[in-house]
């Protein structure tokens, strides 16, 4: 995949923590290299351990300046929108 054809949403429920938390941090990556300034990371809600790992994992990132909840309409509790740093 090209950065001009990169989709700026991963969908990562049903993953096991360590196995997302890896491609997440590819994800973010790629997203910073191709300029995007939002992402959106769809983890579901289960039982919410993905949830928290993918939030925590956020929060430490170099590549995040804010995360946030997914409105009603962008998929709510089981999303996590991701405001990147675009002066990296």
């Amino acid at each position: 995949m090209s950065l001009d054809d990169f989709e700026a949403t991963i969908d990562l429920h049903g993953e096991f923590v360590e196995e997302a938390i890896e491609r997440l941090d590819r994800f973010l990556d790629q997203a910073i290299l191709s300029t995007q300034n939002d992402v959106k990371v769809i983890h579901g809600h289960g039982g919410g351990r993905l949830k928290s790992a993918v939030r925590a994992y956020l929060k430490t990132s170099r590549y995040v300046s804010d995360s946030h909840t997914g409105e009603p309409w962008e998929g709510g509790d089981g999303v996590t929108i991701v405001t990147l740093k675009v002066d990296q």
